[in-house]
């Protein structure tokens, strides 16, 4: 949660409210995407610092092997907030896990009419937890993972899976 407690000027009309914060060796949050921080040129003209702790506005940083053999991979993205990822400068997408299903998930009967609410499942359950990986993004050693956290996730329980079929 971010508290502001300066005062903010309003006029007539749109006013357009940007919120920065510190982030992992940065000055200021938001600054990372023109830095191109998720590019192994822009994370090696960073400075880097230790992970403390569930920080919103923040980047991360970590290499990986890609794992042996063809099968499909996939982010473990569960135990984080919401924000953006990218492998080798390739943009993985939007994540929000934090994000929960909710309803009330009983016992289902599709009998009668439909309604949006009707048979839910997965309730209290992240929407989305999983991003593919495509093998052809990464090189055997050395692949790049940046994140940028807005809500304050765990990077340190980021996991890369590989589903054998």
């Amino acid at each position: 949660q971010l508290t502001f407690s300066q005062k903010v000027r309003m006029t007539t009309g749109v006013n357009i409210i940007s919120l920065l914060s510190a982030t992992v060796g940065l000055a200021i949050g938001m600054n990372g995407e023109s830095l191109g921080l998720y590019t192994a040129t822009g994370s090696s003209a960073a400075t880097w610092g230790a992970v403390t702790g569930k920080q919103p506005l923040t980047w991360y940083k970590t290499t990986f092997d890609a794992p042996e053999g063809n099968d499909p991979l996939a982010l473990d993205m569960g135990s984080m907030g919401k924000g953006i990822m990218w492998i080798n400068g390739q943009s993985i997408g939007r994540y929000w896990p934090a994000n929960l299903a909710r309803g009330e998930c009983e016992q289902c009967t599709y009998a009668g009419m439909f309604t949006e609410t009707k048979c839910l499942s997965n309730c209290d359950q992240p929407s989305q937890r999983w991003y593919y990986v495509p093998r052809s993004w990464l090189i055997p050693t050395g692949n790049l993972l940046v994140v940028l956290e807005e809500w304050g996730g765990d990077p340190t329980a980021i996991s890369l899976a590989k589903r054998t079929v």
